[in-house]
């Protein structure tokens, strides 16, 4: 079994918050610190080694050590002790603690409604730095550091929502959206919660401050915002959430604009971008298709077959081509995109 209590007097609780990146300072028999558990601008985070806790008096943390492990690494209850020394616990005490009730801060599946845009006192988010974000449908807090967080825009530049890239232990990455939300009693945060659909484009802001120029259409926004610094003369969109995402977005803002879509190089990247047909002969409509229907001014692509699997314009940018050489090589591989109607289209 575990011994919690043995785990938590031989702890030391500064040096265990010092060494996950917050910087202390004494003041009487406490210390204090920016909280790592919201976007923190005064010192409202203590630590209490006297009385075993961490508390914030901003966001309402408070954790023993055991705790501030779990949120902080992302870990289980058994994991956490194990980073502090409980090597006793074995696999009979991991099944209990996963069969044991959560204690939930909230009730799970509450509805949270988005609000845009989003006021200017909520914590920004920005990569390298962490944050947390209420999981709605778990009911509990999710601490993450982002490596990335593209902020989506209005026309008029206002915040509407956020998605973060989160890079995992075991390599591999998640890109969740985070909405500002009101919960049922009247309380406002960040959620793990999409905006709801359609959902705006990323680059709307870009658009209205470019009305005559072509409009470069990417897959995703590392890509959006490597290809909009680098070729001014496009504004640049993107879509949340990857190729599925397509079909829930808002095209309308394209009517009247020339088009450029540049796909992945594979398979999903080109179905997202000019549709499929399944084996049933069932279509499922792509950007092509879909900005067809708003009423686009011109359609073309990109033709990156040829190119490693899932090569996109960013990686075209990080291998250090120039403006002029992707233009060059883009205008040698653009095609027109004919749109031809179908009486049979997934919906």
């Amino acid at each position: 079994m575990i011994n919690t209590a043995q785990i938590l007097q031989r702890v030391d609780l500064k040096d265990l918050v010092e060494r996950h990146g917050v910087e202390l300072k004494k003041s009487g028999r406490e210390w204090i610190g920016l909280c790592p558990f919201h976007t923190d601008t005064t010192p409202s985070f203590t630590v209490v080694p006297e009385k075993g806790f961490v508390h914030c008096f901003a966001c309402g943390a408070h954790y023993d050590a055991i705790g501030f492990v779990m949120q902080m690494d992302g870990e289980d209850f058994v994991t956490a002790c194990h980073k502090l020394g409980g090597s006793d616990a074995g696999e009979w005490a991991r099944r209990e603690y996963r069969a044991a009730p959560r204690v939930l801060e909230r009730p799970p599946g509450e509805v949270w409604v988005p609000v845009y845009p989003v006021p200017e006192h909520a914590p920004t988010w920005a990569p390298g730095v962490r944050g947390k974000v209420w999981n709605v449908k778990r009911g509990r807090w999710w601490s993450m550091t982002p490596s990335r967080a593209d902020a989506y825009r209005d026309a008029a530049g206002a915040l509407m929502a956020y998605v973060l890239r989160v890079e995992m232990d075991d390599g591999g990455k998640i890109t969740p959206a985070v909405t500002w939300c009101i919960g049922p009693d009247g309380k406002a945060q960040w959620c793990l919660q999409p905006l709801p659909e359609p959902r705006p484009l990323c680059g709307l802001d870009a658009l209205a401050a470019k009305p005559d120029a072509p409009v470069l259409v990417v897959s995703g926004e590392k890509c959006r915002d490597k290809a909009a610094r680098l070729l001014p003369m496009y504004a640049v969109v993107t879509w949340c959430g990857g190729d599925k995402g397509v079909g829930k977005t808002d095209w309308a803002p394209l009517q009247g604009r020339e088009l450029v879509l540049w796909p992945d190089a594979d398979d999903s990247g080109r179905g997202a971008m000019l549709g499929y047909v399944d084996g049933s002969g069932l279509l499922h409509e792509g950007v092509a298709q879909l900005s067809h229907r708003q009423a686009c001014a011109s359609l073309r692509v990109i033709d990156t077959s040829g190119q490693p699997k899932g090569w996109d314009v960013a990686d075209a940018i990080d291998a250090g081509w120039t403006p002029v050489q992707i233009a060059g090589w883009a205008r040698s591989r653009v095609r027109v995109v004919d749109v031809q109607p179908s009486a049979r289209v997934v919906h």
